[in-house]
């Protein structure tokens, strides 16, 4: 299930306005119904420790702004009905969830105000601003942080990820080259943490274009620096399934689909789903290859395990094409 902190920004775009863009990871087509993962807790400076009294004021902030971040949620929750139906109660709600969270950034801006140079209080903050989808606002706080904080890799990685929503919301890709850059700054500061290289695998598909321009790399060696990082990722968290279905989606940017290695991968990330809806989805992927391979018998029988009731519709689509496409001789794997 989504964490709090990965759906809030989503919940509060019908609210507080704004693009609602969440990170890669909700838009790669190979990730099942998730969000993006939860942000690096607040990351540890390599200076001195901080005074006990500053610690203690900066973890007070830390805890109200998880205190509202729950709350807010709570409140949508209850009120999904009336956002939808009733203008006058979800401006009201609106109105309520500012003034609960305008009190949380209020705390940081006066603690920034006394300590600017404080690296964990501006990461911190810049990760409040991304859950409300102030995505400028959190590159800004981000950068901050990695001047006074220069060798730690959430913060380069977090910029990354900012950078990339920017890009996805705008539609222009100028500083993609950026992104990639501050990824791969991150993957050398801690080579062995395998989110920082799965983000950079999914970024390199996603910004295919500019990645080939950027890297002086043809779009094929682009998908395959993005399936040697991507690979590595799985190997250093072997069980994470999100991370193999995106692996297995990997191999769909390789023209022609190589099908057998193709449907090896997706079988392989089945074997690590924890929950019937990734189960599913990893059947639906194994029948959309055998699909786009002419292999459509194959296709049939994924489909016929695939009993949830979020792809039904996808589902019915799929049987619906392969009953209308023309019979032809099946590709080679």
């Amino acid at each position: 299930m989504p964490t709090i902190r990965g759906i809030l920004p989503l919940l509060l775009i019908a609210l507080l306005g704004g693009n609602g863009c969440a990170w890669i990871k909700s838009i790669s087509s190979s990730t099942p119904p998730k969000t993006q993962p939860v942000p690096t807790p607040p990351i540890v400076d390599k200076t001195r420790p901080a005074p006990r009294s500053l610690e203690s004021e900066l973890q007070s902030i830390f805890t109200a702004d998880n205190t509202a971040i729950t709350e807010v949620a709570k409140w949508i929750e209850e009120n999904n009905t009336f956002i939808r139906t009733d203008p006058i109660r979800r401006d009201r709600l609106a109105q309520r969830i500012r003034m609960r969270l305008d009190r949380v950034r209020k705390l940081y801006l006066a603690f920034i105000e006394k300590y600017p140079n404080h690296a964990r209080a501006r990461a911190a903050y810049g990760s409040f601003l991304a859950h409300l989808d102030d995505q400028q606002g959190a590159l800004r706080e981000l950068k901050v942080s990695a001047k006074l904080a220069p060798f730690n890799a959430a913060v380069q990685n977090n910029i990354a990820t900012h950078l990339g929503t920017l890009a996805v919301e705008s539609g222009r890709h100028a500083r993609v080259g950026e992104l990639l850059e501050a990824y791969q700054k991150a993957i050398r500061l801690a080579p062995r943490a395998p989110l920082y290289r799965h983000n950079y695998a999914i970024a390199l598909s996603l910004f295919q274009k500019e990645a080939s321009a950027h890297l002086k790399l043809t779009p094929r060696k682009v998908t395959e620096k993005a399936l040697k990082q991507i690979t590595e990722a799985l190997r250093l968290d072997p069980n994470n399934f999100e991370i193999a279905a995106d692996l297995a989606e990997t191999h769909h940017h390789f023209k022609p689909l190589p099908r057998k290695e193709t449907l090896a991968a997706w079988q392989h990330a089945a074997t690590l789903a924890t929950t019937d809806d990734e189960r599913g989805w990893a059947e639906l992927q194994m029948a959309i290859v055998n699909i786009e391979t002419n292999h459509f018998e194959d296709a049939k029988q994924h489909l016929e395990k695939v009993n949830v009731e979020i792809y039904r519709k996808l589902k019915q689509r799929l049987l619906s094409a392969i009953e209308r496409t023309p019979k032809q001789k099946p590709a080679k794997p």
